[in-house]
């Protein structure tokens, strides 16, 4: 046959031949085949465009086509001639049209063109080809659902040991008053402020000596004190009768509880009895006597000439000595001042006093231990409550009330072994230490509905009887979770102990240490509840 009929048969081959060629995988290039001209021409004349739309070329024949460029990892096509002269066509491989009618030059599609598919990008040479990321994640699941089944094979043991060991590290608490840290300049400011490093630079060449040579204004600090405010009752004056007798008898309460074995020496005269008439009737403010009184009077009318003529308040400060073993004495003197003297000023009439020491501060730190007692109780029952109507269902069977009141239990016990350890280890216990509980109980209450929720998703994949496999998915699926946010807390508040504040340095500690066994008792004891109440689920359904 002639090579126009030739074409002529290839344009006249049906549609079909098209998808049928695109199913054939190309042969292995033949060795005879003439090489490619530079400028994308074969020898049939047809060249391949940017886009691989066939278009004809300056060959000598124009009715054949050449293959474009094969991409990376893409089956080579072979060539299709339409010659007849020294070239065959393999009889199972039909003829891929020449050309395309008219208005239908660009192909559509790879399967169009009579070209396979595609193939899948080739991943780049040294690339990760880990297809899992979860490298770190299925460990720890693996061994949480080793802990789950341990844990529901034998319950018993975690449901005992962390109770035997609460109540052993609970007996730290015996400590507790030996470990009370209340002073306000000791634990609430930087232990390397440089304010600490001036006042023991003040006390090395300023030093004072409270047994012989007392000065007030030479104290680095404080000091160890009782102060008194007299106000004149009504419209009245310290300066009328009454209020003078009133000032005495006070004054005389004071000194004879022993105030002059402890005073610091030469002791301040706040008021001198024997001459206390003739003293305040000739008074000039605010110097007299040249004595600066603008400290001491309060309320103060004079005359024109600075002459006192009524005062509404005077101020009665009583120090006392603070050298050596004295500085406890000193304290002990001061509690009992606080105890006795509102018995005392019940009997004044004309003047009204409030009072107060250089220890009444601390007193107030350390009553707030004894206040926070009954608020540790209502947060307790309301946690419980809240729990209990949560966890509440209308079956019997199903109901996981137990469950609350253990899963609160468990937050309670990780307080107790904490503190009480952290006791043992002579850890100071400051009044910021109250408010750790009520995290520690939210925070564990928080893991216990965690929990809870993971164990009843499990009775949808496993079989309710099979406990084990049960709890080793509820581990699985909500230990990761309980794991992250706790490793946060705890890392978050150890960090915390390299404050310069003590008092903020103890709360960090005492706090982390208590998440620690929160998150113990969590996996182990509450984990050993959810077994013992779903196997007495399982005797009630029996």
């Amino acid at each position: 046959m002639k090579r126009g009929s030739g074409a002529v048969q290839g344009r006249a081959k049906p549609q079909a031949a098209l998808s049928s060629a695109s199913a054939v995988t190309a042969p292995e290039p033949r060795q005879d085949r003439p090489p490619r001209r530079a400028d994308g021409q074969g020898e049939t004349g047809m060249s391949w465009g940017a886009a691989g739309d066939p278009s004809p070329g300056r060959g000598a024949v124009g009715g054949s086509l050449t293959s474009p460029p094969a991409c990376p990892g893409e089956a080579v096509e072979a060539p299709v001639s339409h010659s007849g002269e020294g070239r065959s066509r393999a009889p199972d491989k039909p003829l891929v049209p020449s050309a395309t009618p008219a208005g239908s030059r660009r192909l559509s599609s790879g399967a169009a063109r009579g070209r396979q598919p595609m193939a899948e990008p080739r991943r780049p040479a040294g690339g990760c080809t880990c297809r899992h990321t979860d490298c770190l994640e299925r460990p720890l699941k693996r061994l949480f659902q080793g802990l789950g089944s341990g844990v529901a094979a034998c319950p018993w043991p975690f449901v005992l040991v962390p109770l035997l060991l609460s109540g052993g590290l609970g007996a730290g608490f015996f400590f507790l008053p030996q470990r009370e840290a209340n002073d306000i300049e000791e634990q609430f400011t930087p232990t390397w402020g440089p304010a600490k490093a001036d006042r023991d630079f003040v006390r090395r060449y300023f030093p004072t000596n409270d047994s012989e040579r007392f000065s007030a204004p030479r104290l680095p600090t404080e000091g160890a004190y009782a102060a008194l405010i007299a106000v004149a009752a009504g419209e009245g004056s310290i300066l009328d009768r009454a209020a003078r007798r009133d000032l005495r008898r006070l004054d005389m309460a004071v000194r004879t509880r022993g105030f002059e074995q402890h005073c610091a020496r030469p002791c301040p005269e706040p008021l001198d009895g024997a001459d206390v008439a003739a003293a305040l009737e000739n008074l000039f403010f605010p110097v007299s006597n040249g004595t600066f009184l603008g400290g001491t009077l309060g309320g103060v009318r004079t005359d024109p000439d600075g002459r006192v003529l009524s005062v509404r308040a005077v101020r009665l400060v009583y120090f006392l000595r603070q050298d050596g073993s004295a500085a406890a004495d000193s304290r002990r003197w001061l509690e009992g001042f606080l105890q006795d003297i509102p018995s005392k000023l019940e009997a004044l009439r004309a003047i009204k006093v409030t009072y107060f020491t250089s220890v009444s501060r601390q007193q107030e730190f350390e009553g707030n231990t004894n206040s926070v007692i009954p608020l540790f109780s209502i947060t307790y029952f309301l946690t419980i409550t809240f729990s209990i109507v949560s966890c509440l269902r209308l079956s019997c069977i199903r109901n996981n009330v137990w469950l609350a009141c253990f899963g609160v239990v468990s937050a309670g016990l990780a307080v107790l072994s904490s503190f009480g350890l952290l006791l043992f280890c002579g850890v100071p216990f400051v009044v910021t230490v109250l408010s750790a509980p009520f995290l520690i109980l939210g925070v564990g209450v928080d893991d216990m509905f965690i929990l809870i929720a993971a164990w009843e998703q499990s009775s949808r994949k496993k079989e309710k009887s099979n406990v084990r496999s049960r709890l080793a998915e509820t581990y699985a699926e909500a230990a990761l979770s309980v794991t992250i946010t706790t490793l946060t807390d705890v890392l978050a508040f150890f960090i915390g102990t390299w404050t310069a504040f003590p008092s903020v340095r103890s709360f960090c500690l005492y706090t982390g240490t208590a998440f620690v066994f929160c998150y113990i008792y969590t996996l182990t004891f509450f984990g050993a509840i959810i077994v013992l109440n779903h196997r007495r689920d399982l005797r009630l359904l029996t």
